[in-house]
């Protein structure tokens, strides 16, 4: 039987911040909800964690094809772009099709439900055209990079991790990290994010929680592990270097320190990750953080 283990990660504490009730449906309530005997609401719950909204859903596919394409590279069999962009192609079709007729409610494990099909927003065909084009420019730009090209004529044999979903131990929680790409280069061990989306948002929790798990995984000091973002809306991009020290370390620490506590102080038992009753979880006091819940349809508030 698969037990609900308490567990942290960068995304598990964005669903916290944003609504305590929120994530009580993302971690307790869907719960068992990928069988089809479960509880009707639970059923229901487990669903709905696993809509996308449009622009993560342009990011996880991207993702996903250059995950292809470096596998398939490493493997010595090399992926040609237009093979690439036109997996990506009726990938997302597929996942189209199946989501506007909400295959999802019947097979979730297999089958895309995205928000706004399921909320019934209203959303041009041009739009989805764009969320496509822009996924399709991505892998365009990671062909043409000269990172690209770099990797491609490098010895494989120091590739460490091609979006593996890994963990690892701290403050007694499991804490779960999944690495874009990393490879060991000169001695030291270089993590790579790709981003999809807009500049600006702050990524020192994220390369914080990255550099524990590095230093931990591989055994090594700060000063040999380095992390950069790589900007794939950019048409030229480039590796960003994300500074690490000790200072960024600690201040993610005490992140995940805080954080880990508070979801604790909401346990009836901590040891066996049993929630309190539900009234104990908050609602969100932004209404915007509302509208663009998964949870919408179940959520008491509105129910």
């Amino acid at each position: 039987m698969i037990e609900n283990l308490f567990s942290w990660s960068k995304s598990t504490d964005e669903k916290f911040q944003d609504c305590p009730r929120k994530f009580y449906y993302d971690k307790y309530l869907s719960w068992g909800g990928w069988e089809t005997s479960s509880p009707r609401r639970t059923r229901a719950a487990y669903v709905l964690k696993n809509l996308k909204n449009r622009w993560a859903w342009k990011g996880e596919r991207t993702h996903h094809i250059i995950e292809q394409v470096l596998k398939s590279m490493r493997r010595g069999q090399p992926i040609p772009p237009e093979t690439a962009l036109s997996n990506l192609t009726q990938m997302m079709r597929e996942d189209y099709r199946s989501s506007r007729e909400r295959k999802n409610w019947q097979d979730p494990k297999n089958n895309v439900g995205l928000f706004e099909h399921e909320y019934k927003k209203n959303i041009d065909d041009a739009v989805w055209k764009r969320v496509h084009d822009e996924a399709a420019a991505c892998v365009r730009h990671f062909y043409g990079s000269d990172l690209f090209k770099e990797l491609a004529a490098e010895d494989k044999s120091g590739w460490l991790m091609i979006e593996d979903l890994e963990e690892f131990q701290f403050d007694g929680a499991k804490i779960y990290v999944k690495l874009d790409f990393a490879r060991k280069k000169d001695g030291v061990v270089e993590i790579i994010d790709w981003k999809t989306g807009k500049n600006g948002s702050d990524n020192s929790l994220q390369m914080g929680v990255y550099a524990l798990f590095a230093s931990e995984k591989w055994k090594l000091p700060l000063e040999r592990v380095r992390a950069s973002i790589f900007n794939l809306t950019s048409p030229f991009p480039v590796l960003a270097p994300e500074p690490l020290s000790v200072e960024l370390i600690e201040k993610a620490r005490g992140i995940m320190s805080k954080s880990i506590q508070s979801i604790r102080e909401l346990l009836e038992d901590p040891v066996k990750n049993i929630p309190k009753p539900v009234e104990a979880f908050a609602f969100a006091r932004r209404a915007e953080i509302c509208d663009r819940c998964n949870f919408y349809r179940i959520c008491e508030k509105y129910c």
